[in-house]
């Protein structure tokens, strides 16, 4: 081949290249041009139910959009979206896996063990241990955010996502709760692996081997990580499409907690509208671990699905002494390097918190409040 047609050939593949560097480059800013003109939204877990006008109009004031609250009353609901509605502030209710289901099968089943996910032995030592006394407040633990201990579990208990009673029970929650007229969505909590992996009750182990079965391509450990990550995902995406046979116009949300350790972002194959998961937890994360986190949720968002937004999550708790210390200016680092990075709507953990903290408060109207 002569030279100059390969010359010619290899100038002409390198402009190509340009060309198409040139048009993601494009593509890439304009859409982070079109999320920085999103407004920002400000959405609380929890809501404090004793003079609920009062708390709204101070959600409010520190600029507050949305609230989660805990309660499947249907009169405390009515009365939280009336006050709600009268300072602009939408409320969802959230359904878990924990202590919704126990107090649910408990009057249905009375006779039945709560069908809890079963730990190994070790995760069940471990858990044992950092229970009692004041272990969980001594030792470096995460509060069901990514583990850095070895056999570290969350303390409190899920139910098993095989067993299809209980996901009953959390079906007739969502039929009480999309019947509240004007209540904005439904949320998700506690939706994970008590040991932040797997289950080992009889049942998942036998539809764990059959699934390997079926999969010989696959190492055991590879097998595990996508055969309970899509055993959790669905659960977690039935609810939502059960939901929404319900109430077509109701909104989901869900904070991704405890953490699936194998895959900490996964969020983005749920099928719901708003998709929260940790950027700054309650333990202290570095500035570079935040703002990678950050971009991961808002940009990965829509990769399955189109109905949803990448939601950040930040962590506070004012609770010297049990959780580490967020002054202002660590917030506001959180805070503002999660918006640099995408994040234009973002979820706190405690709303309650933040608002009775004047210094925190002052920090998140800084950035929210109208």
């Amino acid at each position: 081949m002569p030279t100059e047609f390969v010359r010619f050939r290899s100038d002409q593949a390198m402009k190509a290249a340009v060309l198409v560097v040139m048009a993601v480059s494009l593509l890439v800013t304009s859409s982070s041009a079109q999320a920085q003109d999103e407004p920002l939204t400000l959405v609380g877990w929890g809501v404090a139910s004793k003079d609920l006008d009062t708390f709204m109009a101070q959600a409010a004031d520190v600029g507050f959009d949305a609230l989660i609250t805990g309660s499947l009353d249907p009169q405390f609901l009515r009365q939280a979206v009336e006050a709600g509605a009268r300072h602009s502030i939408k409320i969802f209710t959230h359904i878990t896996p924990m202590g919704h289901v126990k107090s649910a099968w408990t009057a249905a089943y009375p006779e039945q063990p709560i069908p809890w996910q079963v730990l190994s032995e070790d995760e069940q030592a471990a858990a044992s241990f950092i229970s009692a006394g004041r272990n969980i407040y001594l030792i470096p633990y995460q509060w069901g955010g990514e583990p850095i201990m070895t056999n570290e579990v969350l303390t409190t208990p899920a139910v098993c996502f095989s067993n299809l009673e209980a996901r009953a029970l959390l079906e007739r929650m969502i039929d009480t709760v999309a019947s509240v007229p004007g209540l904005e969505g439904l949320g998700f909590d506690g939706f994970g692996y008590q040991n932040y992996h797997r289950c080992y009750c009889e049942r998942c182990q036998r539809l764990f081997e059959e699934f390997m079965k079926a999969r010989p391509e696959l190492g055991e450990e590879e097998a595990s990580v996508e055969f309970f990550r899509d055993m959790l995902v669905g659960y977690i995406n039935h609810l939502a499409d059960y939901a929404r046979s319900k109430r077509p116009d109701i909104k989901t949300t869900i904070h991704i907690w405890p953490v699936f350790a194998p895959e900490p972002l996964y969020g983005n194959r749920l099928d719901v509208d708003y998709c929260g998961q940790t950027a700054a937890w309650y333990t202290l994360w570095p500035q570079e671990k935040i703002a990678k986190y950050s971009r991961i949720i808002c940009e990965d968002a829509r990769r399955y699905y189109d109905r949803q937004t990448g939601v950040g999550m930040i962590g506070y708790y004012d609770r010297p002494g049990e959780f580490p210390v967020k002054d202002a200016a660590q917030v506001e680092m959180e805070l503002s390097t999660m918006i640099e990075n995408g994040c234009r709507r973002i979820q706190v953990c405690s709303t309650i918190h933040v608002i009775n903290n004047e210094e925190i408060a002052g920090v998140f109207r800084r950035h929210f409040a109208q």
